[in-house]
């Protein structure tokens, strides 16, 4: 097991960069985990072991073990909205960018959309309400507004329902990811970095196709030829 050496104050605290390094080390541990079981199923133990610290510094820095979960949480949830075109976090979201920056972090990881059904269908109350605030609160109600708007606009088609639309959408960002034991074998499809580029591709063609507003179509394929 590595320990992670540190300088230490007068209370026997990390300080300076190496207080970063543990609190660091402790998000990777958790990250290693809480994907891994279910939180009830993870000690603090473990976790420490894991960082190779003392188990008090989780609850100097995370204040416990729930506090560390939700800053685990938190970190990936960052990650994914740095991966998402820099837009201020009132704008919608555009379809295809959201498409392509998804696919392209669901390949880089995993693990996530098994980590989030397993959280939010499987885990205790305070901890699935926490992922349901965390979710809500992210990417999804940008999007939403970007269907509005383009309904609004006369680009979609007006009697479409923007959280339908937007559950098809996910569903089929998340589900070949979700599945990915399971379409590696039987369709003999490697979810890899080109491939999620072009399951991006398709969904975004697929996904407007069916939301289109007929005569934009239509106009479009007159312009076009």
């Amino acid at each position: 097991m590595n320990q992670v050496k540190t300088k230490t104050g007068n209370l026997g605290r990390p300080v300076g960069r190496d207080s970063e390094k543990v609190r660091e080390a402790l998000l990777q541990a958790a990250r290693k985990h809480f994907t891994a079981r279910e939180f009830k199923a993870v000690s603090l133990r473990q976790i420490a072991a894991t960082a190779g610290v003392n188990g008090a510094m989780v609850n100097y820095y995370f204040g416990g073990k729930q506090g560390l979960y939700m800053a685990m949480v938190d970190a990936m949830f960052a990650s994914l909205q740095e991966s998402l075109p820099q837009l201020s976090q009132n704008s919608a979201i555009a379809i295809e960018d959201f498409s392509r920056s998804y696919c392209k972090f669901l390949a880089e990881n995993p693990w996530w959309p098994n980590f989030m059904v397993r959280e939010v269908l499987f885990s205790e109350n305070d901890t699935r309400e926490a992922m349901i605030r965390k979710f809500s609160s992210s990417f999804a109600p940008r999007l939403m507004q970007s269907i509005q708007q383009e309904i609004s606009a006369g680009n979609y088609r007006q009697d479409l329902n923007p959280g339908l639309a937007l559950l098809s959408l996910m569903g089929m960002t998340i589900f070949p990811f979700l599945a990915k034991p399971m379409v590696e074998q039987m369709l003999k499809i490697s979810i890899d970095a080109d491939a999620a580029a072009a399951l991006a591709a398709h969904n975004i063609q697929l996904f407007l196709a069916g939301v289109k507003n007929g005569a934009e179509e239509a106009k479009g394929r007159g312009a076009q030829s």
